[in-house]
């Protein structure tokens, strides 16, 4: 597999499952490298939903400081 979501950037982790998607989605992948497959697509999921979340609390916060009531949501 690749490296560790914590060490990856955003763009390289969706890179990353859109690359799983298509090999689990193929049926070529035996059924342990499938499993393999779907627990680092479901850890890259959560990596990317966290960054997402991160980035919105930040805009958030600079948003408050401003005038602009911008919903991210």
């Amino acid at each position: 597999m690749e490296e560790k979501s914590n060490d990856m950037s955003y763009e390289e982790a969706v890179k990353e499952l859109e690359t799983i998607i298509s090999k689990l989605e193929s049926g070529e992948a035996s059924l342990d490298d499938s499993i393999q497959l779907y627990s680092r697509g479901m850890e890259l999921s959560k990596f990317c939903k966290d960054k997402l979340d991160s980035i919105v609390k930040k805009i958030s916060m600079l948003s408050e400081d401003g005038s602009d009531e911008t919903d991210f949501s």
